[in-house]
Order: structure tokens, then C-alpha cells, then sequence
């Protein structure tokens, strides 16, 4: 009997661990369906909401007022996988604003969407790259709210609801409708708050860092959201601080609770530590980027929008956009309806479940609170009770941003946790059957009635044959351009992207772009001949020396601007006979390519190349009463040089010049470097000479000089006249 017993025992242990091991097996193929169904099913809501997109996956994106957020966006994920594929960080572009390039760090760039759909980019093309990020937004931000929600929670049914109800709101469709993808890409919101979230109820230095860390992810995929994530780190903070968890009394905070407190926006702090260079310089230059403040209130919430129904929806949509416009006439980005499914459902979660939802509300509130802007607004009335985010907008970078209605999405992802909670009491009694089939037609509700906009508009842009001919882009060993297109109109500062589509197949450098933020681009405006063929007034007489159309020539040579383009298709017929008129004076020959929707004109390369100066800013109009021409300048003026040369130059100033009513001390500084002092005469003009050493590259000299006010003039401020400026270039 015992050597029976003994030896049946290790086979009991056996068929335990066997029946353990298919218990473990049936749980690891129960997730993997879980989570493989949960992103099928966002998946074929996200083609049925954005379709036709699928069937234009390579050849157009979805996007309105003819695709121009959507085509910049689309460059935007082409500069970073031709950066990235290159061995480049992408934060700098030098093949925009040419010759100077530009900054994009707090650009709408998209480098982590752009990093997440490189392989897209690089295989199918950069609007396949769109389409592929518009997707995920919806696909991955619903997934991710999913995981967040069934982890507060604990209910799968009402997490994948809720992922439904953020992923597919009102707010994200139009979005998606308007074309602009740093917006549209919501799904990194829901990933730092769902850590966020960990980091709130078990602090831990790595937890913190990884916030840290992602808060940087959410920032580089879109600058709204990474400050709005900042801004709810603090927020998130102060709730944790003053509002009792599940099963907690309302209390004064303790020690322990500030600690906590501290601890939860330290990931805030990790957050400006890694973007402190960045920082530094927009604080240190805070008109780095365009002021918005003015239009901060127009382009906020007012309080009845977020509870409007779906204002994009083809039954009653143009009803309540023209109620809208009733009361807020040319009023742009204002939906930010929430859905009246999650609206309904969060409504029963939040009185259902309070002790559990409590901190949620609290963030919510707070986060549209600030979605309404500088003062609360009702129905079109604007109260003047001024709101908490009138204490934030003088901030760099907020003040910047023209989205505070944006900072909803935060509320729309925690809206997601109410409505689990709320599934969760409609199904307290109900089978798991029944529960299923609730929730399949709680999304079927909410795909139809909150979320669908009809067929999407598909943008498609075709690219003149001419672009695929240019041949290889003009760049130096080290990266740098040595050649450009001028491509008119050159659409500085006006909302139009075509240029940039244009250039994702020739891929060379051009003057001007097409950014969110414009930077302070004035080389078109100054560079002789440039700007006559941009538009601006030729003055065939002027003070400089050597005159029109030799100065012009020596630019184009010096800048190796090599070919001119002028879009056809834009109209514009009276500006495009000027800039041809240009083109002749200049000597540039017939077009190289000339049809219905292109003209194509290529610099001479006989023009020589060497250095030369102009005017720059701080000149008055050109005066004339025969035999004399001049200009004035007031208090200070500026010469702008170019050296196209390895080889520093000997330059010689010449100036013919007389100073106001007395003698007055003209200071020159070339960069930051002093270059010389005239003590200008009065009354009689005089000749003056300055030479110095003109090292390669572009170069300021700014002359200074005491200026009064000429009632004459009206009051203007005026020090010196000027008839005539030369310089003269020797190796």
C-alpha cells in the first residue's frame, strides 16, 4: 500500500502541473484574442471613419482648405525620415528660407510621429506616412485609452467603450477633417497619462523619469499636447493633493500628502531639464515666435461646446455650424464636443461611482475650465469673468499657442474612465452575452451618431514633370546647400503648402516655405534682384553702386540661386507679367520650360560669382530732386554683406553722406565687431572711406548715429543722408 501510494503521488503532481500548464496556455490565448480583437475592431472603425483614405493611401491625404495643414504635415514626415535616413537630426532644416534655413524644434515638425512611421515614409512615400499616422491615431489612441481605462477600472467591456468614446469624438474627427496631423495625432495623450497615472499612486524616481521622458515623445509629436500634458502634471498634482481617493475622507493633507504632491510633478521638472537649451532660448528671446494673445479668446472653448452634437455630421451638421456662426461670425477651431455617448455614459459613471471617479471629475473639470480660455463664454455671451488660463497665457510658449481649446483632449481621455464606470452599473445584472451586445451597440451608436462625417475629402496634388529633372539636390560633403529654386510666389507668411509638396520630389533647397510659426525670414525682401522678381518695387535708380540690373546679377551669382519657377495654376496673372518683365531686365533668356501650368526660367551661369553688399532694414525712401538722390536713416540702418568665397575679402566703403542740422558721429559695427567712427559733416555732402576685412559668409554692418525728429518729416526721426554707397572687393 505504501509503495502505491508513493508511487501514484508524483503522477497526481504531474497532471496538476498539466492541467495548471493548460490553464496558463488558455489565459495567454484569451489576452492575445483580447487585445488582437480590441485593435481589430478600432481598426475597421478607423477605415470606416475615415474613408475613402484607404483607397488613396499613397497618392492623397484627407484634409480642408485644399489640403494645406494636410500637405505641410506631410512634408513635416518627410523632413524627418530624410533626415533621420541621412544621419541628421531633424530639429534643423536647411533646405527651407534658403540660404539661412530654419529652427523647427518648436515648429509643428512631428518628429515622433515622423519616427513611428519612418518605415511607412521611406517604402510607400510620405502621404502613405500621413495616412499611416492619421490611422494610428485612432487605432493606437484607442488601444491605449483601452489599457489605461481597464487598468483604473477593471472592466474590459466598459475600457474598450471608453477607448471608443476618446479615439472617435466629435473633436478628434474634425481634427482629421481640417487636415492638420500634429493635432489629429492624439494617441501619445493617452500614453503619459496612463503613466502618469502609475507615477500618482506609487512614486518612484524611474516612474517619474520615464514621465519625464514621454512628456519630451508627446512634445515632438506635437507641441499642444506636450505643454497640455505639463500643464495636467501639475493639475494631477494638486487634485492627488486636496481630493480623497476610493475609500479615502476628505481631510486637511498631511506631510505624507504633500510628499506625494511633490513627487508628482517631478516628471514636469525631468521635463525642463532635458529641453533646458531650448528653453533657455525661447525664454531669453521671447519673440522668437508670433505672439497669439490677441486671438487666445477666439480660438477658445465656449462653455455649451463641448456638450453640442456632432457638428460634422451630414444630417444636422451644417444646422449647428450655422448656429454656431450665428453667435461667433468667422469664429475657426471651435469644436471640441465631447460626443453625447461618452457624454451620457460618463454622466451615470460619475453619480454611479463617485468615491471612485472624484479625482477624475476634478481633472476633467480643470482641464476644460482651461479649454475655455481667458473668460468664460455662454452661448455666444461673453460674461468677462476672467478664467485660470488668463494666468498662463503671458508664458513663452503659451502665449505663442492660438489652440487653448485644445487642452480638452486631456478631459476627452479621462471622459473614458467615467464611461467605464458607467458601463459597468447599466451591466451589473446582465450576462456577459448581454454586456457584449450593449456595448457592441453603445459603439455602433457612437460610430453613427457621434463620430461619422460622411466620405472624407481627399486631397491629391500632382507634381509638374519638370521637378523629377532637376537631378540630384546641390549639397557641399558636409550638407550644406550650394544652389536653390526660387519658386514663385514664394507664399512667405501665406497659407499655402504647395512649394513644399513640390519640393518632396525635387528635393532641392528654396527660398521661403511654408511653417506654422513663420521665423523672421527678411532675405527675400532685402537681396537685390530677388526681391524685384519676388514683387517687391524695382527702383532702377537708387543709391548703391554699382545700379540695376548689375547688383542683381552679382546676387543671384553670389546666393547661386539657379532656377526660377513661377506656378501658373495659382492665377495671379498680373503678378506673374511683372516677374516676367524682371526676368528680362536681369538678362535671364526665354524659359527653359514654359505650358499652361508652369514657367521655368534658369539663372545664367555666366554671371559672376563674388561678394557684394546692399541695403538692408532702417532705410527711408529713396528722395530725388535733380541732380541728387538720397535716403535718410534715423538712429540706426543696416548694409548687408555676402561672401560667397573660402577666402576673407578687403572691402572698401565708399559713402557720400551728410548729417542732419549738425555733425554726428557715426558709428559702423560689422556683426558684433566695431569697424569704424566718421564724424559726419553738416550742410555740405562729403566723401568717406572704410575698409575692412569681410570674412566668408553673411555679414551686418549696422550703422549708428543721434537722430531728432524733423517736423518737416512729421516728426520722423532722421540723422543722416546718403547719396551714394559702394563697396569695392579685393582677395
Amino acid at each position: 500500500m505504501w509503495l502505491c501510494g508513493d508511487a501514484s503521488q508524483p503522477s497526481n503532481i504531474e497532471g496538476y502541473a498539466t492541467v495548471a500548464e493548460q490553464h496558463s496556455q488558455q489565459s495567454r490565448w484569451q489576452t492575445f484574442f483580447t487585445h488582437s480583437g480590441v485593435l481589430a475592431l478600432y481598426t475597421l472603425a478607423a477605415l470606416f471613419i475615415s474613408w475613402p483614405m484607404v483607397r488613396y493611401f499613397t497618392t492623397g491625404v484627407i484634409g480642408a482648405e485644399h489640403g494645406v495643414d494636410a500637405y505641410q504635415g506631410t512634408w513635416n514626415l518627410w523632413w524627418v525620415a530624410t533626415a533621420l535616413s541621412s544621419g541628421r537630426l531633424p530639429f534643423f532644416t536647411n533646405i527651407l528660407y534658403y540660404p539661412t534655413g530654419v529652427d523647427l524644434f518648436w515648429q509643428t515638425s512631428q518628429v515622433a510621429h515622423g519616427i513611428t512611421a519612418l518605415p511607412i515614409t521611406l517604402l510607400l512615400g510620405p502621404r502613405a506616412g500621413f495616412n499611416w499616422t492619421v490611422l494610428l491615431s485612432f487605432v493606437l489612441g484607442g488601444y491605449l485609452t483601452f489599457l489605461f481605462v481597464r487598468e483604473v477600472t477593471g472592466n474590459t467591456l466598459g475600457a474598450l467603450v471608453g477607448g471608443m468614446v476618446f479615439a472617435f469624438s466629435p473633436y478628434h474627427v474634425q481634427r482629421m477633417v481640417d487636415g492638420p496631423v500634429e493635432v489629429t495625432s492624439i494617441h501619445w495623450v493617452p500614453l503619459y497619462l496612463f503613466a502618469l497615472y502609475f507615477h500618482l499612486e506609487r512614486p518612484t524616481w524611474w516612474r517619474s523619469l520615464l514621465c519625464g521622458l514621454l512628456l519630451v515623445w508627446v512634445g515632438l509629436g506635437g507641441w499642444y499636447y506636450g505643454l497640455f500634458c505639463v500643464i495636467t502634471t501639475g493639475l494631477a498634482a494638486g487634485v492627488w493633493l486636496v481630493v480623497p481617493g476610493p475609500g479615502q475622507p476628505w481631510r486637511w493633507p498631511d506631510r505624507a500628502a504633500w510628499v506625494r504632491a511633490i513627487w508628482a510633478g517631478t516628471p514636469a521638472l525631468w521635463w525642463v531639464l532635458l529641453i533646458a537649451p531650448q528653453l533657455q532660448g525661447l525664454v531669453s528671446e521671447p519673440d522668437k515666435l508670433w505672439d497669439m494673445r490677441e486671438i487666445h479668446a477666439w480660438r477658445s472653448a465656449d462653455l455649451l461646446d463641448f456638450f453640442l452634437p456632432n457638428p460634422l455630421h451630414p444630417l444636422w451638421g451644417e444646422a449647428i455650424w450655422a448656429a454656431r456662426e450665428e453667435r461667433y461670425p468667422g469664429a475657426v477651431i471651435w469644436n471640441v464636443a465631447l460626443g453625447w455617448v461618452g457624454l451620457a455614459l460618463g454622466l451615470v459613471g460619475a453619480i454611479t461611482a463617485w468615491p471612485q471617479v472624484r479625482r477624475w471629475v476634478a481633472l476633467i473639470a480643470l482641464s476644460l475650465l482651461l479649454a475655455m480660455g481667458p473668460t468664460l463664454r455662454v452661448a455666444g455671451y461673453d460674461t468677462g469673468l476672467p478664467l485660470p488660463f488668463m494666468l498662463l497665457q503671458d508664458f513663452p510658449g503659451i502665449r505663442s499657442g492660438q489652440r487653448p481649446s485644445h487642452i480638452m483632449v486631456v478631459a476627452s481621455v479621462l471622459l473614458g474612465i467615467l464611461v467605464a464606470y458607467g458601463f459597468a452599473w447599466l451591466t451589473r445584472r446582465m450576462t456577459m452575452r448581454a454586456a457584449g451586445g450593449l456595448a457592441a451597440g453603445l459603439i455602433a451608436l457612437l460610430l453613427t451618431f457621434d463620430a461619422y462625417a460622411g466620405p472624407m475629402l481627399i486631397q491629391q496634388r500632382e507634381v509638374h514633370p519638370f521637378y523629377r529633372t532637376l537631378g540630384p539636390p546641390p549639397f557641399d560633403v558636409e550638407g550644406q546647400p550650394q544652389g536653390a529654386v526660387m519658386p514663385l510666389p514664394l507664399y512667405i507668411q501665406v497659407n499655402r503648402s504647395e512649394n513644399l509638396t513640390t519640393q518632396m520630389v525635387h528635393r532641392w533647397p528654396i527660398l521661403g516655405g511654408y511653417l506654422a510659426r513663420p521665423p523672421a525670414y527678411t532675405f527675400s525682401r532685402y537681396a537685390p534682384g530677388l526681391r524685384e522678381i519676388e514683387g517687391y518695387p524695382l527702383v532702377t535708380n537708387d543709391i548703391f553702386s554699382p545700379g540695376w540690373p548689375t547688383l542683381g546679377q552679382q546676387s543671384f551669382a553670389a546666393y547661386d540661386v539657379r532656377y526660377v519657377t513661377l506656378d501658373l495654376t495659382v492665377g495671379r496673372t498680373e503678378y506673374f507679367a511683372r516677374v516676367r518683365a524682371t526676368a528680362k531686365e536681369l538678362g535671364f533668356g526665354p524659359p527653359i520650360v514654359a505650358d499652361a501650368d508652369l514657367e521655368v526660367y534658369r539663372v545664367p551661369e555666366t554671371w559672376p560669382v563674388g561678394s557684394l553688399g546692399y541695403l538692408g532694414e532702417g532705410w527711408q525712401g529713396l528722395e530725388e530732386q535733380m541732380p541728387y538722390r538720397w535716403r535718410w536713416i534715423g538712429e540706426r540702418a543696416e548694409l548687408r554683406l555676402f561672401n560667397p568665397l573660402e577666402q576673407p575679402q578687403i572691402t572698401t566703403l565708399s559713402m557720400r553722406m551728410v548729417s542732419h542740422d549738425e555733425p554726428r558721429l557715426l558709428e559702423m559695427r560689422l556683426d558684433d565687431m566695431p569697424a569704424g567712427e566718421i564724424l559726419v559733416a553738416a550742410h555740405e555732402p562729403s566723401s568717406y572711406q572704410v575698409r575692412f576685412m569681410l570674412p566668408s559668409g553673411s555679414h551686418a554692418l549696422t550703422l549708428h548715429a543721434p537722430a531728432t525728429p524733423d517736423p518737416e518729416r512729421s516728426n520722423e526721426a532722421i540723422s543722416i543722408r546718403f547719396f551714394r554707397i559702394e563697396f569695392k572687393f579685393d582677395s
